[in-house]
Formats: C-alpha cells, sequence, structure tokens
C-alpha cells in the first residue's frame, strides 16, 4: 500500500468566533498566512523523511478553509524543496476554470520539471466555490467532465481537436508533453452514484473517497466495481484510494486529547459554520435548487469527534490501535492501493503536527507499506 497525505492547507490561527461566509479581510494578517505555507513545507520534508510515499493538495477559495486557491503553483515550491515524494493535485477544480487546455498545460510542465513525479488529480468542488466563481453550478458536472476530456485529450493527441459543449479547440500541438508516458497517474475525487460511476468509465483513472462513513464508502466502492466490470474495465487495488483523518500518540488519551480541539474546529467550524452561510447564499442565488442538492453528505457541523470516529473518519489512537483500525476499514472496503492521511486539522500548532507525522512514520507507514503485498 502506498501512503500519501491530504492537506487543505487551513489557515494557522483560530477563528472561531469570526466565521462565516464571508469571513472578512480584517481577519486575514499576511504573516500568519506566510507563516501557514511554511509550516507546510517543513511538515511535507518530515515527511518526506519519515516514508510518506507522497503529497495531495487541492484547490479552494474565498474562506481560512483553505489557503492552496492553486495547488498547480504551491506543488511547484514544494517540487523544489523536496527530492522524492509524488505530489498529487487532488484536485484541480475544473468546472471553475476557463480554459482546461491550461490546466493540462499546466501539469505538463510540472511533470517534466519534477521529471514525473506529478499525480493529477481533479474534483467538481464543493457548491460553495461557485460563489466565488461565476459559473452556474447547474453545468458543473457537464463542465468537469467535458474539461477532463479537453485534458486527456491534449496530453495523448499529436494535434488535439474538440467541439464541445463548452470549449473549442482546433489543431492544437502542446508543447510541453507530459514526461510520464501516456501522461500522469489521474485521480477523481467523487461522491454519488452518477459520478462514481463517470470514474469507472474511464480506463485508468484512480476513484478517491474520502468524508464519508465507511459503510457509504464501502457501498461507493462496490458501485465501482460492478460499474467497472459493466464497462469492461479491469480494475486492481491501486484503482481505489482511502483518505482519513490520523492522529497518533503514544497512549490512546493523550491522542485523544490533542487531536479532539483541532478536529472539532477544523470539522464544526471551518467546514460546517464557513458551508452552512455559503449554503443560504447558494439557494438565494439559485432559487430553483433544494437544500438536498448542496448540502454537505453528513452533518460535520454538530458531529463530535467520538461519533465521527465511530463513523470511521478518523483514526485516533496509538499507534498499533490506529493501524489495527485501518486494517479493520481496508478489510470491510475489499482492499484499496492507496492510503492518505490527513494529518493537519484546522490551527493544529506546528509541533503538535509535527509529533504525529514522526510517530506516525516511524510506527504505522512501514506496516501499511507491507499490506496488499502479496
Amino acid at each position: 500500500m502506498k501512503v500519501f497525505t491530504f492537506d487543505f492547507v487551513p489557515y494557522a490561527k483560530d477563528l472561531t468566533g469570526h466565521l462565516g461566509y464571508p469571513v472578512g479581510r480584517q481577519h486575514f494578517d499576511p504573516e500568519i498566512a506566510a507563516q501557514t505555507y511554511e509550516n507546510h513545507v517543513e511538515q511535507f520534508q518530515l515527511m518526506e523523511e519519515v516514508g510518506f510515499d507522497g503529497v495531495s493538495l487541492n484547490e479552494h477559495h474565498g474562506s481560512p478553509y483553505s489557503l492552496d486557491n492553486s495547488p498547480n503553483v504551491f506543488i511547484a515550491y514544494i517540487a523544489a524543496k523536496t527530492k522524492r515524494l509524488k505530489l498529487a493535485m487532488t484536485g484541480n477544480l475544473l468546472p471553475i476554470h476557463g480554459h482546461p487546455l491550461r490546466v493540462a498545460e499546466e501539469l505538463a510542465m510540472l511533470d517534466c520539471i519534477t521529471r514525473g513525479r506529478i499525480i493529477a488529480g481533479f474534483v467538481r468542488g464543493i457548491p460553495r466555490e461557485y460563489l466565488t466563481y461565476p459559473i452556474p453550478l447547474k453545468e458543473s458536472r457537464a463542465r468537469f467532465e467535458e474539461g477532463l476530456d479537453v485534458i486527456l485529450g491534449a496530453w495523448t493527441s499529436d494535434l488535439f481537436n474538440h467541439d464541445g459543449q463548452f470549449f473549442h479547440h482546433k489543431d492544437v500541438d502542446m508543447w510541453p508533453r507530459p514526461y510520464q508516458k501516456p501522461h500522469p497517474p489521474v485521480w477523481v475525487g467523487a461522491i454519488g452514484p452518477e459520478p462514481t460511476r463517470n470514474v469507472a468509465r474511464r480506463p485508468g483513472v484512480t476513484l478517491c473517497c474520502t468524508f464519508q462513513p465507511t459503510p457509504a464508502i464501502k457501498k461507493q466502492m462496490q458501485l465501482f466495481r460492478d460499474a467497472a466490470v459493466e464497462f469492461g474495465r479491469p480494475i486492481t487495488e491501486d484503482d481505489l484510494l482511502l483518505a482519513r483523518h490520523v492522529y497518533v500518540a503514544e497512549t490512546q488519551k493523550e491522542a485523544e486529547k490533542l487531536c479532539k480541539p483541532n478536529f472539532e474546529y477544523y470539522f464544526q467550524k471551518l467546514l460546517g459554520e464557513v458551508n452552512n452561510a455559503a449554503i443560504k447564499k447558494i439557494l438565494e442565488m439559485n432559487p430553483e435548487m433544494t437544500l438536498d442538492q448542496v448540502k454537505p453528505p453528513y452533518p460535520f457541523e454538530v458531529t463530535p469527534m467520538e461519533k465521527m470516529r465511530d463513523d470511521g473518519f478518523l483514526l485516533v489512537g496509538t499507534p498499533d490501535r490506529v493501524f489495527q483500525d485501518l486494517k479493520a476499514q481496508y478489510e470491510e472496503l475489499g482492499g484499496f492501493g492507496t492510503f492518505m492521511a490527513i494529518v493537519r486539522m484546522g490551527a493544529m500548532p506546528q509541533e503538535v503536527l509535527l509529533r504525529n507525522v514522526r510517530l506516525f512514520g516511524k510506527e504505522v507507514i512501514p506496516r501499511l507499506h507491507a499490506m496488499g503485498k502479496k
């Protein structure tokens, strides 16, 4: 099994009492933002040292939930500060990019610069992203699928031609081409039956599963496997990825004590309060939509850490407890080839974060690397 981390690059200061949508520029401190990026580079360098296979970033806009407006820009900087780590975007928000061909060009550049360390990931994004970029939310799925067609086509065609609903290209000779052949590995994050089936119909594309209870992910992975059979696509464990929040410490009590305030700030405040305020604006701007169409798949804003741990979102405790809990999920889900440990939660102090990384790397990663090997 490969072991990555997934990171939202959350603002490094707790803003409890000031969160909503918008949060307001009066709460932004450029020095804290600079320190946030510096902390992440230190984190990723340590991860390379202790055995992680790669890091993964995604794209968000308009709140302290994430300062990673452009994973491609940040990964270019991280690439210069590391040597071995695979660098994944999970991912670029294709529907809000006016020209997905530009995304294809940027990723090809990065793949050449890093001599093949890039993994290209793509997502539609949560509804509130569409408050920042004025793309109709109802077009997001169609724009995503066509955008991905453009990127894969540009990477693999001698001269790329495309005449679609949103994008039109004629005889595009893309330079540079990706370093990896035919192109970097592609990961797609999806929730729901139709997006999951859309991933299954694309040969070689990995399905990224997270932000759902374990029973829901089990159902999603089985749907993916069944759809792959229907489309005649062979799959292995490498076509499935699971992401979970992780915190390890020497004792169970210490792990839960250090994790709980940071975990709950992230889910209840940064995700829950900001999202709820944004949803009100989304519904005002899109009166034809219902709450069920835009609400999160889980009541993050009111659920305590202990319940989310029981539902599978969080692995917390001693290294052995965390490994055994993850092994149980692996077996229940029928296996997966990549695990993404989300180790930074909200405004977690840097030393608390680095302590987690060191112990996870020393005690858990070697056991995960051995999983799935025959």
